[in-house]
């Protein structure tokens, strides 16, 4: 336990001199107030009894000034605390995010994004405040129980035992709570993950809630995923409200039982004096007060704990797919864009660390520059799974794809997607306008290469219709374009960075087969005859493509022109026959030959 807040302080190693400073306040502020407590006796025996008034002004000045140091020590360290727990919010956020640049596509398949969305805000929110509050009084209050007890040894021994008793009762009752407590909080954070993937889950796919009217679904579902926030939440907080009562009642009933014992040691004249009882008195004050603190402390201290854990957990993940220390930069200009996949395997990775079954079955393919293939299949039959390998998404399992001879393994991975270009499945834009979303791959390309590229795509037309043009907003993840205007702008996004091999992955799908013609026949003659790779469900997306791959459970079972397929795949025929017939393939012909 803690080993996690440990690592956290690491951050501060140059900030060492600042941290001794903040600790050497504390513990000067901790000492002006038992120097206050300690001048008491001296106060009520030589002053007040004495009937001397000078004695009284004088301990009176020395317990002011005293006061003031420990006011203005203690504000000293809270500032430095303050500034520790600043700092960590912003240091842990920067590094974590920083880290999750480094993910890869099986990275975030272990860590969905809502739980990481959980480690940057919630969590990171809990250590700032395990920072302030440790920094602040982490060693006040062990210092004031030692000191305070070794000053009750010294001035009133007899009374020794009736501190030992209450220290030990508040350690006993707080070995019981605070396992519970950590545990609660744990439990409490990886709920928080669930509701806010819920909330996530719901709030990006509120489109669908609303079409289908599944509004009370979804709101019963969160209220269950709050529900089971709620539980431990409550055994954390319940357990923690139960300190601070159970700390005054203990107080009570030790100031009680030293009232009990002093007086009557007084009375009975067994050695002790209305000045040591007093002193006695503020000795128990100063023993509670630090244990009150440490009832505000040890909470803040055992969630932040719990959360650094989880930030640690996602910081200390290795990124699935890194450059090798040999790997050779190949030059764009060099790149002829020649692909081969020799006998790949490729099964995706659980979260233990062990494999599924594969999805990717000794697949052979060879792509010649400038070649235009398809890549054609059902839904689940390995078609995204085997292009993903190519930009290394994920890597092989079994087997190498090469470009150009080298292994793609051998490239960095920079250099590598330079290379390679892919406009994915899900047409995504980002918040800002179309100028930076074209541009995102290549933020210094030419205008002129944005706006050919958007020509090849089929986008310029409706871009330069926009009022704004190519400064028009563009809203999170593009909902203020249609489907089909997102995929041919994510299309020229992907062509603007000028990649010598083009991956669109049916990222066609929203288009009438009109426009997808036309998008086919320009991206050629923009690329200069660049290696261009379709995945597709659609038969009319590959039809006049040089070659289409069938693939089917992972593998490919058929290969050809469209003509050699429908001569020799009777799953192409069926494909072929299902998604056209001859009335619409009738049509097709007579719109070409026009």
């Amino acid at each position: 336990m803690l080993k996690s807040m440990r690592r956290i302080f690491e951050i501060y190693r140059r900030y060492r001199a600042r941290l001794l400073i903040s600790q050497i306040l504390v513990l000067a502020s901790a000492t002006a107030t038992i120097g206050v407590a300690s001048r008491n006796a001296t106060l009520v025996n030589d002053g007040i009894e004495a009937g001397d008034p000078e004695v009284v002004i004088q301990v009176g000045l020395q317990m002011l000034v005293l006061a003031a140091v420990a006011g203005l020590c203690m504000a000293g360290a809270a500032s430095i605390a303050v500034f520790f727990s600043q700092g960590s919010g912003l240091a842990i956020r920067s590094l974590l995010y920083q880290k999750i640049q480094t993910y890869q596509f099986e990275n975030f398949d272990r860590f969905r994004i809502s739980n990481l969305m959980v480690r940057l805000n919630s969590d990171v929110i809990n250590v700032q405040n395990a920072m302030l509050w440790t920094t602040m009084l982490g060693l006040y209050a062990p210092f004031m129980v030692l000191v305070t007890l070794a000053l009750t040894i010294i001035n009133t021994p007899e009374m020794t035992w009736v501190l030992i008793v209450l220290i030990a009762v508040v350690l006993i009752l707080m070995a019981f709570l605070v396992p519970v407590v950590f545990s609660a909080y744990e439990a409490r954070q990886k709920r928080l993950d669930e509701l806010n993937n819920t909330m996530q889950e719901n709030l990006t796919g509120v489109r669908v809630v609303k079409a289908f009217t599944r509004e009370q679904y979804e709101i019963e579902r969160f209220a269950g995923r709050a529900d089971d926030l709620r539980k431990p939440a409550y055994i954390a907080a319940f357990r923690v409200g139960f300190l601070s009562p159970m700390l005054t009642g203990i107080a009570q009933l030790a100031i009680a039982l030293s009232l009990a014992v002093g007086g009557t040691a007084i009375l009975t004249g067994a050695g002790m004096n209305i000045g040591e009882l007093i002193a006695f008195q503020q000795y128990l004050t100063l023993i509670i007060a630090p244990l009150a603190m440490m009832a505000i402390v040890i909470p803040f201290l055992l969630r932040g704990d719990a959360s650094a854990e989880r930030i640690l957990e996602a910081y200390d993940a290795e990124a699935t797919i890194t450059d090798r220390e040999d790997a050779q930069v190949l030059e764009p200009d060099d790149v002829q864009g020649r692909i081969r996949f020799e006998n790949v395997t490729f099964a995706f990775r659980r979260s233990d660390g062990d494999l599924d079954p594969p999805v990717l079955k000794n697949i052979d393919l060879t792509i010649e520059p400038g070649e235009q293939i398809g890549i054609l299949g059902a839904t689940g039959s390995g078609k995204s799974a085997l292009i993903n390998l190519l930009p290394r998404f994920y890597d092989v399992t079994d087997g190498r794809i090469t470009i150009d001879g080298i292994d793609v393994r051998d490239v960095p991975l920079d250099n590598l997607r330079s290379i390679v270009a892919i406009a994915l499945q899900e047409a995504l834009l980002f918040q800002g306008d179309v100028r930076f979303n074209l541009k995102f791959a290549q933020p210094d390309a030419e205008d002129y290469v944005m706006a050919d590229a958007a020509k090849a795509a089929d986008a310029h037309g409706f871009i330069v219709n926009l009022p704004e043009q190519w400064e028009a907003p563009v809203t999170r993840r593009g909902y203020n374009f249609s489907g089909g205007q997102r995929q041919r702008l994510s299309i020229t996004r992907a062509l603007t960075s000028q990649p010598k091999v083009i991956i669109l992955d049916d990222s066609t799908s929203a288009l009438d087969a009109s426009t997808e013609g036309r998008v086919q026949s320009a991206i050629p003659e923009f690329t200069n005859n660049i290696t261009i790779i379709y995945v597709a469900q659609r038969i009319s997306a590959v039809i006049d493509l040089d070659k289409i791959v069938l693939m089917e459970n992972g593998e490919i079972v058929a290969m050809g022109s469209h003509e050699e397929l429908m001569d020799s795949s009777s799953l192409y025929q069926e494909i072929y026959e299902s998604q056209l017939g001859s009335g619409i393939t009738a049509g097709l012909e007579l719109e070409a030959g026009q």
